[in-house]
């Protein structure tokens, strides 16, 4: 039912939007690399503590936020061309910029171009174009990022409950899922890019905060995940499909792929992230993520194969079955 080109564009757009929320938020704590004058409230002595907090924990060198937007910028016309590619025609796509009317699928469409726009703004100031910036630019623009890249992430998952055709994607874990899942491979991005970075400016404390909060995010994704396989096998309709990620075609890519690569093996590796070799434990939590993270939208994109609103064995089957009971 849904082609590769639909699953590479649910991928690359969610890490894409959890990239641009992440990196939004690192913007905000580093609201004065850019070398302007952050005015008296940030540089005077009554800057609020929670501000000064945050500056701390989150300052990170501005090389890896440069390559961060950078590779952020990738994924997201990635997962654009992916889009317009499945859709056929460029024009369906563009037709959900300039249509009148506000639905589910014209806002995500601008979350999307809004979160490319604001990703390519930074990349180009990151990268010498933007020595100095006004603080209420970059902190507006940082803050639509995040907002735009949230609205993204959701709208990946929103997409598939559109389709009531098929009864497994009725659920609001759905959109739960690829959203947790988006801010994991934007945490995963930021891991990535940091492997790359060799700045004299320490920035552990940012490391392991963005480590703690992945961890959280990757607890949440379990529970997400069990609370989804459950609702799957509680329902007749849906069985097959909840039966087939457990034990049956899709329990290697399931177990193997998502559950043990992409969610357990990044948390055990981000319990000890600071304390051995950082740049290559980095890469393999980014690759172990961004593998969960294809591997999860492959796993619930499947499920409408063994759904039995698109397979007409398993009605037939069913009918039967009540019948003689």
């Amino acid at each position: 039912m849904f082609s590769e080109l639909a699953v590479a564009y649910l991928f690359f757009g969610g890490a894409g939007a959890g990239s641009c929320v992440v990196l939004g938020i690192l913007e905000c704590a580093n609201i004065g690399r850019y070398g302007a004058s952050t005015g008296s409230w940030l540089a005077g002595k009554r800057r609020p503590r929670p501000v000064l907090r945050l500056r701390k924990r989150l300052r990170v060198p501005h090389e890896l936020l440069s390559r961060g937007w950078t590779l952020c910028l990738v994924l997201l016309v990635t997962g654009s061309l992916c889009l317009v590619a499945d859709a056929g025609r460029p024009e369906r796509v563009i037709s959900l910029w300039l249509s009148p009317r506000f639905t589910v699928m014209t806002v995500g469409a601008w979350a999307l171009l809004a979160s490319s726009v604001l990703a390519a703004f930074f990349s180009f100031v990151s990268n010498g174009a933007g020595a100095r910036l006004p603080l209420f630019v970059v902190l507006a623009a940082a803050i639509a990022a995040v907002i735009a890249g949230v609205a993204t992430a959701i709208y990946t998952g929103v997409l598939l409950t559109l389709l009531p055709s098929v009864i497994a994607f009725g659920t609001w874990l759905v959109p739960a899922l690829f959203c947790l899942s988006s801010l994991s491979c934007g945490v995963a991005v930021a891991f990535g890019t940091a492997s790359f970075v060799d700045s004299r400016v320490p920035f552990n404390a940012a490391l392991r905060c963005l480590s703690r909060v992945d961890r959280a995010i990757i607890v949440a994704e379990m529970v997400a995940l069990a609370l989804f396989v459950a609702s799957l096998l509680t329902d007749a309709r849906t069985e097959a499909g909840g039966r087939a990620l457990l034990a049956g075609d899709e329990a290697i890519m399931f177990w193997v792929v998502l559950v043990l690569a992409g969610l357990v093996a990044p948390f055990i590796l981000e319990i000890r992230y600071l304390g051995g070799d950082r740049r290559t434990k980095g890469l393999w939590i980014a690759f172990y993520v961004l593998l969960g993270g294809a591997a999860l939208r492959v796993c619930v994109t499947g499920l409408a194969a063994f759904d039995i609103s698109q397979s007409p064995e398993l009605a037939i089957q069913m009918a039967f079955a009540a019948a003689g009971g």
